[in-house]
């Protein structure tokens, strides 16, 4: 960024650039980007963790001496001036607070990072660290490696996608050593309300299936960020052995279950996921009945 730009967008709260970028966009454009749009509101959240936050950077085509730093402590004010910077790009320090160390460990940030941002379409690396040798060994010098997937499979046409990859991700989502039973891909779009859904029926009727308490089995992303799992609001008490993921623009990223519950969306959405929840249901007494019988779900909705 050029020294007027960062004044523009980090120089004022919940501004962002991103999201004015997609406001200009329209028809198939908007559809196909992959920005998230919400910078203004994260990048704020960094003093949560962090005294100080430092940001380094300088936009393709300038010169070297034309960088600029961005400093703040977040109470209000910051602090900006030129540099010289090699590259260009940008870098974003947090110095991060005391008792707040545990967000430095190797473990816990791959952690957060595979959770929250597993399916952004954007390759996330850190530094790998070495297992052995001395910081004189050139074979101890860390490497960059790749943390998430980049890769929301539910995002993917079904043209693309085969049997296995369905059954793989039904294991990684649902945590479930057996295949499905079947799922059902659909994508919505159109009017205010656009959507992805992909569901599941697993093979068998959970152990705890008649235990009122079961945890929920949805995951919700808002354009391919994580924001919660175990959501109820989807699916009535009587579906909560469906497996799956949703992912749609019509809520905002820093939904939480007390706005979700009151958001205008969520009749629209819960209403999608039942029908397509009951039809998968329906389709599967009807085709394989014998299969249907055996994983014990008969038995809830019959």
């Amino acid at each position: 960024m050029s020294r007027e730009e960062v004044i523009e967008n980090l120089g004022t709260i919940a501004k962002s650039g991103t999201r004015e970028f997609l406001t200009r966009l329209t028809g198939d454009q908007k559809k196909d980007t992959h920005l998230i749009g919400q910078f203004g509101v994260g990048f704020y959240s960094a003093f949560v963790v962090a005294d100080k936050v430092t940001v380094r950077t300088r936009r393709a085509g300038l010169a070297a001496d034309l960088g600029v730093c961005w400093e703040s402590a977040g109470t209000g004010d910051y602090t900006i001036y030129n540099l010289t910077k090699a590259e260009r790009g940008t870098e974003i320090t947090l110095h991060v607070k005391e008792g707040e160390e545990d967000f430095l460990n190797d473990w816990r940030l791959r952690s957060i990072i595979t959770k929250y941002s597993d399916h952004i379409n954007l390759p996330i690396c850190m530094r790998e660290i070495p297992e052995s040798g001395t910081p004189e060994d050139p074979a101890a010098i860390p490497g960059w490696a790749q943390v998430n997937r980049a890769t929301a499979l539910w995002t993917l046409p079904k043209s693309e996608l085969k049997d296995e990859e369905y059954k793989d991700f039904y294991k990684h989502v649902a945590h479930d050593f057996e295949e499905p039973l079947t799922w059902v891909h659909n994508r919505v779009e159109g009017g205010h309300l656009d959507y992805l859904s992909l569901i599941y029926l697993p093979s068998h009727a959970p152990a705890d299936l008649w235990q009122r308490e079961r945890p929920y089995g949805l995951k919700l992303y808002v354009q391919r960020v994580f924001i919660m799992d175990q959501v109820e609001q989807f699916l009535p008490l009587y579906l909560r052995f469906i497996r799956g993921v949703i992912d749609t623009n019509a809520l905002p990223l820093n939904v939480s279950r007390e706005i979700l519950q009151d958001h205008p969306a969520l009749g629209k959405l819960r209403a999608a996921i039942i029908k397509r929840s009951l039809d998968m249901l329906e389709t599967l007494a009807k085709e394989e009945p014998e299969n249907m019988l055996n994983s014990g779900l008969s038995l809830v909705m019959f």
